[in-house]
């Protein structure tokens, strides 16, 4: 059963870095080993491949279930189909935990704790959608993901703990958002040279981008499921106005430089635009 006491403590979790300022990082260099500071906790990005007859309900039943979601799962940040560059009837969830055991114990609370009575609360898998979602699925995957704190701190940008959406420019055009992905090649040093470069690179193209419609929420790299994969996750005024971004970008030297040198290191790289589900904390 779900008591209101246990989500209450689990909605403020004590806060534990997975990667210890202590940890031992060698052989890498120290620049690396600043960029692989994280956020405290870690990032998990749930994607749903939905039945492309059954999408339509999908979308229906994260509507009317997205307030209680949103409640029980209170590091929940949001929710996108997607909409150009992979499958459209795929639905991408990112939420934050502080923990693992924060994420047992809440997903079990949730989801799989049986009901011990008929004067218990009503558990919340009769609210959420996911037992009711299952048919509608062709596979779900979840993976667990770092966020390269100081490598955004340090070009002046928050992080996804930080973030705030701004209001859209303007009302007759929808918001879009972009999902980024390299896939690195397999070694412990892919990551932390990524990051290296990437930092060398970000600051030079965030300056040369005047278009002002585009902002960077979050860069995560993997720790459980597919290892060496980085997501760039961007937000854009609209998608006419990303090509105006991107266009911007392209003024910036050093990105290029960086970009040239990370192909290098890159077995894939895939790009795909997004828009958040109506109830979507992030917007």
């Amino acid at each position: 059963m779900l008591r209101a006491t246990r989500i209450a403590r689990l909605a403020r979790p004590r806060l534990s870095p997975l990667a210890p300022a202590g940890r031992d990082l060698s052989p890498l260099t120290s620049t690396a080993r600043a960029l692989s500071t994280a956020s405290p906790g870690f990032f998990e990005l749930r994607t749903d491949r939905v039945l492309p007859g059954a999408l339509d309900s999908y979308l229906r039943e994260q509507k009317r279930t997205a307030a209680a979601r949103q409640k029980i799962f209170p590091g929940w940040l949001g929710i996108w189909k997607t909409s150009l560059g992979a499958e459209c009837h795929t639905v991408h969830h990112l939420y934050h935990w502080s923990s693992y055991s924060q994420r047992d114990q809440t997903r079990y609370e949730a989801f799989d704790e049986p009901e011990q009575g008929q004067d218990v609360m009503v558990s919340a898998s009769s609210v959420l959608p996911l037992p009711s979602l299952r048919p509608m699925l062709q596979s779900s995957h979840s993976a667990a993901f770092v966020e390269a704190t100081a490598t955004l701190q340090g070009c002046g940008l928050p992080g996804a703990l930080a973030f705030e959406p701004a209001a859209a420019a303007d009302a007759g055009e929808r918001v879009a958002w972009e999902l980024r992905t390299y896939q690195l090649r397999l070694g412990y040093d892919a990551v932390p040279q990524f990051l290296e470069l990437y930092a060398d690179g970000l600051a030079d193209k965030l300056k040369a981008d005047d278009s002002g419609a585009s902002s960077l929420c979050t860069l995560l790299y993997s720790d459980c499921g597919p290892l060496n994969v980085v997501h760039e996750l961007w937000r854009h005024e609209s998608l006419e106005r990303a090509q105006a971004s991107r266009a911007a970008s392209r003024k910036a030297a050093k990105w290029r430089s960086a970009i040239g040198e990370i192909a290098k290191m890159a077995t894939s790289f895939e790009t795909s635009y997004l828009i958040p589900l109506a109830r979507s904390p992030w917007q």
